[in-house]
């Protein structure tokens, strides 16, 4: 193995582990936060009590997805070798999610960080803004299970483990199922993140570890 292709495994490693810290903090800001109400007004008043929320939420988002990049890019390379195009389809897919995913934290902003002196401070625009960003954050869930699912299977005849690919499985179903965080509650989308973070740390894991486990086979 290469020493470029070590480091990129490292790298990705140590990226998708950090990426999944910051989005299972996300998600406990977001408890933090409440979930939004549902009129104008209502929310206008609850991002007031919850600026430094909303904000924090917003910057660990960003840096979460941009994480993200180089994890990609590395867990491609790990599984290209076992199953080339089940890896193509699940990491394009969540190649796709991540510019969808900033894309919408611009538009989240709008909550918080004032551009020109100018952010989202009427009623309807707030209630826009809050819809689109979460509706936007549904679609992106949706996406990341489909992607784990097909990297799951990608991984049944690589290195990374049956335990590594049985909660990728798990986690694929509570990714859907965190999609509806306004029908399953608080409780339960903070444990369907608990997965989603869990999934990530397990695979940078094996990853970070990989030129390790080469060299010794």
């Amino acid at each position: 193995m290469s020493h470029e292709l070590k480091g990129l495994y490292k790298l990705g490693g140590a990226a998708f582990v950090v990426s999944g810290l910051l989005f299972l903090l996300r998600a406990v800001l977001d408890l933090m936060a409440g979930a939004p109400p549902s009129s104008g007004v209502e929310i206008l008043a609850w991002i007031a009590s919850n600026s430094l929320i909303l904000g924090l939420d917003s910057e660990i988002l960003f840096f979460a997805a941009m994480f993200l990049v180089p994890a990609v890019i590395a867990l491609y390379q790990s599984l290209a070798c076992t199953d080339r195009v089940k890896a193509a389809i699940g990491c394009g897919i969540i190649a796709v999610a991540i510019p969808v995913l900033v894309v919408l934290l611009i538009v989240h902003g709008r909550l918080v960080y004032p551009v020109y002196g100018i952010r989202a401070s009427t009623p309807d625009l707030a209630a826009l803004v809050v819809a689109v960003f979460y509706g936007g954050l549904h679609a992106v869930s949706l996406l990341l299970g489909i992607a784990t699912v097909v990297l799951s299977l990608a991984m049944k005849g690589g290195a990374y483990g049956k335990p590594t690919v049985y909660l990728g499985f798990a986690t694929a179903v509570f990714d859907v199922v965190g999609a509806y965080p306004y029908a399953i509650g608080p409780i339960l989308t903070l444990v369907t993140q608990g997965f989603f973070a869990a999934w990530f740390f397990a695979v940078g894991s094996q990853l970070y570890r990989m030129p390790e486990r080469t060299a010794a086979a």
